[in-house]
């Protein structure tokens, strides 16, 4: 199994969790529906495993288990949504907070 192929499965979990409307295109590309300038659009997220730890030991999360990511059947391309919700902007500043930015 690649380096930090786990920790990826969490992260990616996370950020389902927060983004409703993502889905994951295949198994390293998360996409997330947006709406900019009135214009529908997709971010998409990879991630890659740091060769280096810059924030010390200290700074590294204790993961958990990831669930069954990754074995179900593909995941259907969501609505696209126009604008996102009081609870949306809150979950993306809760993560916005949890990763220190």
């Amino acid at each position: 199994m690649a380096k930090g192929a786990d920790s990826k499965k969490i992260v990616w979990n996370k950020m389902l969790e927060v983004f409703p409307g993502a889905f994951m295109a295949d198994e390293k590309t998360l996409r997330i529906p947006m709406t900019e300038n009135g214009e529908p659009l997709e971010i998409k997220v990879a991630l890659t495993a740091a060769k280096d730890i810059l924030g010390g030991a200290d700074n590294v999360s204790t993961a958990v288990e990831p669930s069954t990511f990754g074995e179900t059947a593909a995941t259907p391309a969501p609505e696209i949504v126009v604008e996102p919700t009081a609870e949306e902007k809150a979950n993306v500043q809760k993560l916005l907070d949890e990763f220190n930015f």
